[in-house]
């Protein structure tokens, strides 16, 4: 049952995934993520500590969580032999604002969304980025955008008097200690540098150098709107492959809940 105000929320989420079924229970906060309860299988297990299922035939299983804003579960399991290595991983993120998020089960390179329960806020946020895919993708291009940016514009500047000051005196104070040190390594490295140089030379000094007179600004901002349409395409991808997983979690509960004629 969701609890909490606009921007604070505890929501459960549940599904299946990888042949197992997994329920969540997160506390989402702008400042932090928290998850109180993790279920998989019917069968609870403490986060950060190893718990048996309590049958010799159910596996040991460790749940162990790390992370802030975004929390990663790593499920382990005990093998035949002995060792706990890690199965799949828990994602649970909460949005920029708290009051809701999204639970994901990873295992190698597949990902499957938990359904978030009927009601909450994390429910209607995920109904609203498939209704305007296209509005959600653009805005995680323009978020890369402004976190490209703003290091180009200048804002260090601004801090320049808090931080000069800083460096003049580790200048002047830590880094003599650590220059002997510094020139040791100078030394063992400079023949590793003198062949990967000639290395280099070797595979691609037969290229000729190629000078179209365009300047670095136009340079830059090429680089920069083709990491934007990247993150737009691959924002949008994402979209649709999320709710696609959602509606095929949704169909069993639809179907189950209705009554024949």
């Amino acid at each position: 049952m969701t609890e909490g105000s606009r921007f604070v929320a505890t929501t459960s989420y549940s599904g299946s995934a990888f042949d197992r079924e997994y329920s969540v229970t997160a506390k989402h906060t702008p400042w932090k993520t928290t998850v109180t309860a993790v279920s998989i299988d019917d069968v609870e297990y403490p986060i950060g500590r190893r718990s048996s299922a309590g049958t010799e035939n159910e596996p040991e299983v460790a749940v162990r969580a790390s992370g802030w804003l975004k929390t990663r579960l790593k499920v382990h399991r005990r093998t035949e032999i002995g060792s706990m290595p890690p199965r799949e991983e828990i994602h649970v993120t909460s949005a920029a604002m708290g009051g809701a998020g999204e639970v994901e089960v990873r295992k190698d390179l597949d990902v499957v969304p938990l359904v978030p329960e009927a009601g909450s806020r994390s429910e209607a946020r995920e109904r609203r980025r498939a209704a305007h895919p296209e509005r959600y993708a653009l805005f995680s291009g323009l978020t890369m955008l402004v976190r490209l940016l703003l290091p180009l514009l200048g804002l260090g500047s601004l801090f320049a008097w808090l931080f000069d000051p800083i460096m003049r005196w580790m200048t002047d104070h830590v880094l003599p200690l650590f220059e002997p040190f510094a020139q040791w390594l100078q030394t063992v490295f400079a023949p590793v540098g003198r062949f990967l140089e000639w290395l280099f030379n070797l595979l691609f000094g037969w290229i000729p150098d190629i000078s179209l007179g365009v300047p670095d600004w136009m340079t830059t901002t090429l680089r920069i709107g083709m990491l934007v349409l990247l993150a737009y395409f691959a924002s949008r991808s994402n979209l649709k492959r999320r709710q696609k997983k959602l509606e095929e979690a949704r169909i069993p509960e639809s179907v189950g809940s209705s009554e024949p004629e």
